[in-house]
């Protein structure tokens, strides 16, 4: 979708680290593109239609799994690294706390548009349109102070080990899902990029199997 506003390249490399952010820049991409599409689609007329209904529940249920694993990802797997390595840096800590804070202002808001999903007393474009609201902020907020913050501090290997860490962990999303999730609708030159940060034999499965299985599912 061209009309969502990617952020600039310098936000996927930043500092004197060499950790590539290319995933990080891609999925902020997909949150943008999802919210603008549920704004867009996800109107009491349009939820009238049964089968519309199932569909921009589709997508709606893939974006917020994607969204409360990215937030579990960074609170629980990426901020403390960075707290441990920037300890005594008063100015860097605030904003890791300021992204913490965020997410727990986001994360009940989705709870908020199920509620307002199924029940027609609720203003429903209001609630989306706090989610939005809430979402973008903090999304540029990220890309301005926090991933200089990785880019600038782990080298390469350092955030592959955060990457191995957190898929160790067991949190981490689905790769038949998300890799799919966060190429849909970048441009070629970002896609490519993204893919590239992933293994080789990821990218033929994607290829293969996962880019078909997506797109068979209607969603929105």
């Amino acid at each position: 979708m061209s009309d969502i506003p990617l952020p600039g390249s310098g936000a996927a490399r930043h500092g004197t680290g060499n950790a590539d952010l290319q995933i990080m820049v891609a999925a902020h991409h997909a949150f943008r593109r999802d919210v603008a599409t549920l704004a867009r689609t996800a109107t009491r007329q349009t939820l009238t239609d049964p089968v519309r209904r199932v569909t921009i529940g589709a997508g709606w249920a893939l974006f917020k799994r994607q969204l409360l694993l990215h937030h579990q990802a960074e609170d629980d797997r990426v901020w403390p690294v960075l707290r441990d390595r920037l300890a005594g840096q008063a100015a860097a800590l605030s904003t890791l706390d300021e992204m913490g804070a965020e997410h727990e202002l986001i994360d009940p808001l989705l709870a908020a548009v199920d509620r307002a999903l199924g029940d027609e007393r609720l203003d429903l474009g209001a609630v989306i349109g706090e989610l939005a609201s809430r979402l973008t902020g903090h999304l540029i907020h990220e890309e301005r102070d926090a991933l200089p913050l990785i880019g600038g501090t782990l080298t390469a290997a350092e955030w592959a080990g955060v990457m191995a860490d957190l898929q160790a962990s067991g949190n981490a999303p689905s790769p038949a899902e998300l890799v799919p999730w966060l190429l849909d609708g970048l441009p070629a030159e970002q896609a490519a990029a993204a893919l590239a940060a992933f293994p080789p034999a990821l990218g033929e499965r994607y290829r293969t199997e996962w880019k078909p299985w997506y797109e068979a599912v209607a969603r929105w």
